[in-house]
């Protein structure tokens, strides 16, 4: 969606995309419906399986609709409306807490959560749908041959990069549960979702509209000094907001394990975080910037190569250190080939579309970075949650003082704003 329809809006052909959007999601529509029925008659030819037959068409109609609203709002995402966008997950949202706590207070017990989300996607659906305004067509299931070949050529690798980027993150697990315990499994597990999954929220609100107007821009004007421009602001907005929560984790390793995590996780090693939370950052780069340039050139199958080869390196080192070193080594293990996903990428896609890199600026972030971590380190290790909160606050503004103290645009804008009349 985000790499072919601002090509079709340039060309003055969006109805033409948005009818094969249409025509297709009608087919996958269908074969859920087939499978959904499918299942829903034979399971009672296997009665080991204790599924309730109306929960697999409680399910059956939330993924349809699940995939209906994902399609839409990326449509809004794409077309750069993020107004629509907002109000789209913010009735998604409200739906699903009120029909869910509604029918929970009438007794429906765990149906109600089902409904709930069955509820919210579809009045998002519905609002999605008047929005975005699909060209009129009759009820066909045929579509663009040529169209479906370029989207498949160029899809492909990418659903490839995404079972391989699933398997990259969770072999690790498999490897410590075998060699290992299930103890340290654990212990690894949720310090790499904990220091992952947070970076991965900040790095993605950073970095949300990048490629839409990056694909908008790359359309209309090719590759210009503005596409440079943006590109660069994107790069250097994910260092300004992921590069602190990054500081954080490292800074305050030891107080998140023993007043957030709890005792059962004190025994996690206190460089385990920092050194998670660095890969985290080093992955969100790739994925969220470098990636951006295979997307905009088409060239999918280097990012899939790129892939296959980190997950080969990944594993084989797991398997060589993990077995004597514990968890820890499977964490400086994916630090290692994060590093290397990103170096072999940077200069793969230097040949395929060269965008220079504007390192003043990013310098300018790293330096305020330091400046908070060195804050930080001077409280030393806190014993409550108060003190943590002061300390994460602390550091947050001096980070924020140095990076304004070091633009002179900001510091001039500033000086304007309280010199006004």
């Amino acid at each position: 969606m985000s790499r072919f329809l601002p090509e079709y809006i340039a060309n003055d052909e969006r109805d033409v995309f948005l009818l094969f959007v249409k025509n297709k999601m009608r087919i996958a529509i269908l074969i859920f419906i087939f499978v959904c029925l499918f299942f829903y008659i034979f399971l009672p030819f296997f009665p080991n399986v204790k599924i309730n037959r109306d929960f697999i068409l409680y399910v059956g109609i939330l993924v349809v609709l699940q995939y209906v609203f994902t399609l839409f709002t990326q449509i809004f995402i794409t077309e750069l409306k993020p107004t629509n966008y907002m109000w789209a997950n913010f009735i998604r949202a409200f739906f699903a807490v009120f029909v869910s706590v509604l029918l929970v207070y009438f007794g429906f017990g765990y149906l109600s959560l089902i409904i709930g989300a069955i509820a919210s996607f579809l009045f998002s659906t519905i609002y999605s749908l008047f929005k975005i305004k699909f060209p009129k067509s009759k009820l066909k299931f045929t579509i663009d041959k040529d169209l479906l070949k370029k989207i498949t050529y160029y899809s492909l690798p990418l659903s490839a990069s995404a079972g391989l980027s699933f398997f990259l993150s969770y072999s690790n697990r498999f490897i410590i549960n075998h060699f290992r315990s299930v103890e340290e499994t654990g212990l690894f597990s949720l310090g790499y979702d904990f220091s992952q999954q947070t970076i991965g929220v900040f790095i993605s609100i950073a970095a949300t509209s990048a490629f839409p107007i990056a694909m908008k821009l790359f359309t209309e004007q090719g590759n210009t000094k503005t596409l440079h421009s943006h590109m660069n602001k994107s790069l250097l907005m994910i260092f300004f907001i992921a590069l602190p929560i990054v500081i954080i984790f490292c800074a305050t390793s030891v107080d998140l394990i023993h007043l957030v995590l709890g005792n059962k996780f004190s025994q996690l090693d206190v460089l385990f975080l920092p050194i998670i939370s660095i890969n985290a950052f080093i992955l969100g780069i790739k994925s969220f910037y470098l990636d951006l340039f295979f997307y905009l050139k088409k060239e999918t199958k280097f990012q899939m190569i790129i892939l296959l080869v980190v997950t080969i390196i990944n594993i084989a080192l797991n398997l060589i250190f993990v077995p004597r070193y514990g968890y820890i080594a499977a964490v400086w293990c994916s630090l290692v080939t994060s590093t290397i996903a990103v170096v072999t990428t940077y200069f793969v896609t230097r040949k395929i579309i060269f965008i220079p890199i504007y390192f003043k600026p990013i310098m300018k972030i790293i330096i305020s970075a330091l400046c908070m971590l060195l804050v930080m380190k001077y409280f030393g290790n806190v014993s409550s949650i108060k003190w943590l909160a002061f300390k994460l606050i602390s550091g947050v503004l001096v980070f924020l003082f140095m990076a304004v103290l070091l633009n002179k645009n900001m510091i001039n804008y500033i000086l304007k704003y309280f010199n006004r009349p």
